[in-house]
């Protein structure tokens, strides 16, 4: 007994000395050329103290006003771009660490952008996503939130923390607030976001910080629809090479896979003023999350597509799942092969800006490249690059190549057709992609024989180059193959899209309804993405056909997204969910009432048109 009373007493013993120590350790926040903040909670209150210096003996103190369990100690007098020892101790906890201030001159940079990571689980730690990221030598992170599923619920946030361990010792966190953090004008007591980090410049809801060649601009969600004013006033003063928005909610994006599209936002709505105004300012990237998929558009200048001017809008939310592409969509995500988590480095260069997105290969499991994207201001730069391809061998010409493509630079789309002569493999397929990347009208025509490429890869490449960028002209070439039941699947989707983007209206429908309504039936995918362009291409007058076809069809997807057309055509806005009475009817009588709806809704509304 006594023996149990001991060891009874000893666990007490521990777990009081173990409550004395961190609840949540020490991570950098609003780093700057002289200083940085330290923040962590301790699990009982304690007046935080940080020894800190240019090694290991430290010599300089800082400590908090008061005793608290949550410490906010900022480090101050220091030199820019050097290196600092830090040291916190809390109870029997100490964290030892160190970290590097901002450069106090303008001078090219490197930093990583990541989004929505509380949907990560632990897969940040088993992919090992932070030691491939440490490759490139970041000097902070970006993130657009989303960190918690409820940023009011105190116990949410050790996950977050204890997941990027391994980073926010080290390097600045800087954090958009997104709307999972929740409100800092509501139950702000519970806004432990705020109370978590410490952003630059004044804050919350638009803090701005200058790192190198580049300011930020950190938009809270609660404001994104009000900043425009913000942006309008500041943008102009920054004196930067390169401006950068980060903000939790797209300004454009395609949306998720789903009948109805899901969070798809083309700048409409709440969004427009946002998109007026950087397109009127010098804003180089937009960077969001929000939408859990990767997607990189092309340049958008008046909600068109503008390489010399417009300004590169990215979606990185943090997981794999996006809808079917649109013509401006550069690159998108793939749920057959990718997977969570994402990360994308960016580096912001003396004469261009340089990215790169990696994600989850679901098959080879490993970590894999998504993306690649150069941007470019001075037509120099490409022109360069374009010299390299005359002459140029092995990986030095797979290199030319890809870069040509990543730069979107028009010129070399023709000089990089005779490559698709080669023998060599990797040399044609580099080539493709590449063209695919560039995807300009001039060109489109001479894709048209690789539709029938006996390279799988090379054949799908050149069908997304159609859907992107596609002359009218070529309209009944690409039906024949869109409708050739041999052609490849993938293919066949995405000459699709290039007949939903750039076909007449009424041949793109005529197609889509035949590959609908045929009896002998295209494979499920491709059936799938004609119903979702139906509702694009098809007018008024095409109400009956598709509503035929809604009562007769079984497969979910293919329903809905008839039902969606209908709900588009008619104004009748019906529930469009596979839980809904629409998604749970069966083909036959049971789907007269639906019709029945949109029908009476649709003339009435003519009737008022006509009174």
């Amino acid at each position: 007994m006594r023996t149990l009373i001991l060891s009874l007493s000893l666990m007490a013993a521990l777990a009081a000395q173990a409550e004395q120590g961190f609840y949540i350790k020490p991570h950098l926040n609003n780093i700057t050329p002289d200083g940085c903040t330290l923040i962590w909670e301790a699990a009982e209150p304690q007046q935080g103290v940080v020894e800190y210096g240019l090694d290991a003996n430290y010599g300089m103190t800082a400590e908090a006003d008061e005793a608290l369990k949550i410490n906010r100690v900022r480090m101050t007098g220091l030199k820019p771009e050097t290196e600092y020892f830090y040291k916190v101790t809390c109870g029997d906890d100490v964290l030892e660490s160190t970290f590097i201030t901002a450069p106090g001159e303008s001078r090219p940079i490197t930093f990583i952008m990541i989004g929505d990571s509380r949907r990560w689980g632990t897969r940040w730690e088993e992919t090992d996503m932070a030691t491939h990221a440490e490759q490139w030598d970041p000097e902070f992170y970006i993130t657009q939130g989303d960190l918690v599923p409820n940023g009011h619920v105190y116990d949410q946030w050790p996950e977050h923390f204890n997941r990027f361990k391994t980073i926010n010792h080290r390097y600045w966190m800087a954090t958009a607030r997104g709307n999972h953090e929740g409100s800092q004008i509501f139950d702000p007591e519970n806004d432990w976001f705020a109370q978590y980090h410490e952003l630059p410049g004044d804050g919350e809801p638009y803090a701005a910080f200058t790192w190198g060649n580049t300011t930020f601009v950190l938009i809270s969600f609660e404001q994104t629809a009000a900043s425009p004013k913000w942006l309008k006033e500041n943008v102009p003063t920054f004196d930067s090479q390169y401006t950068i928005l980060a903000h939790h909610f797209p300004v454009y994006c395609t949306g998720y896979y789903s009948p109805a599209d899901q969070r798809k936002e083309l700048a409409q709505s709440t969004m427009r003023p946002l998109a007026m105004t950087i397109d009127q300012l010098d804003i180089d990237l937009d960077l969001a999350g929000h939408t859990h998929i990767y997607e990189r558009l092309y340049p958008l200048k008046d909600g068109k597509r503008n390489d010399r001017e417009g300004t590169t809008f990215i979606t990185n939310g943090g997981d794999i799942g996006g809808n079917f592409p649109e013509y401006f969509t550069a690159q998108g995500d793939d749920k057959k092969t990718m997977d969570q988590p994402t990360y994308t480095v960016f580096h912001m260069g003396e004469d261009r800006i340089w990215f790169r997105t990696f994600a989850w290969h679901r098959q080879h499991e490993e970590i894999a490249q998504i993306d690649y994207g150069v941007i470019w201001k001075d037509e120099a730069v490409p022109q360069a690059v374009f010299a390299k391809l005359d002459g140029a061998e092995g990986e030095e010409l797979l290199a030319v190549i890809e870069d040509l493509g990543a730069m979107a630079y028009a010129p070399a789309a023709k000089a990089l057709l005779p490559y698709m002569e080669s023998g060599d493999a990797a040399v044609r397929q580099t080539a493709m992609k590449a063209i695919r990347r560039i995807s300009n009208v001039d060109e489109s025509a001479s894709l048209l024989p690789f539709l029938q490429d006996e390279d799988l890869l090379v054949r799908r490449e050149a069908a997304r180059s159609l859907e992107i960028a596609m002359d009218p002209v070529l309209t009944p070439k690409v039906i024949a193959e869109a409708t050739n039941k041999e052609q490849d699947e993938q293919t066949r989707i995405s000459l699709i899209g290039a007949l939903q983007f750039h076909a007449p209206a009424e041949a793109a429908t005529d197609v889509l309804v035949d590959l609908l309504d045929t009896a002998d039936r295209a494979p499920v995918p491709v059936r799938e993405r004609a119903a979702y362009a139906l509702a694009r291409t098809a007018g008024e007058a095409d109400i009956e056909r598709i509503a035929a076809m809604f009562r007769e069809e079984q497969w979910p997807y293919v329903t809905l997204r008839l039902g969606f057309a209908l709900n588009e055509l008619t104004g009748r806005r019906q529930s469009l969910d596979d839980k809904a009475p629409i998604g749970r009817s069966k083909p036959g009588d049971e789907r007269d009432e639906f019709i029945e709806r949109w029908i009476e809704w649709y003339e009435k509304q003519k009737a008022k048109e006509a009174a």
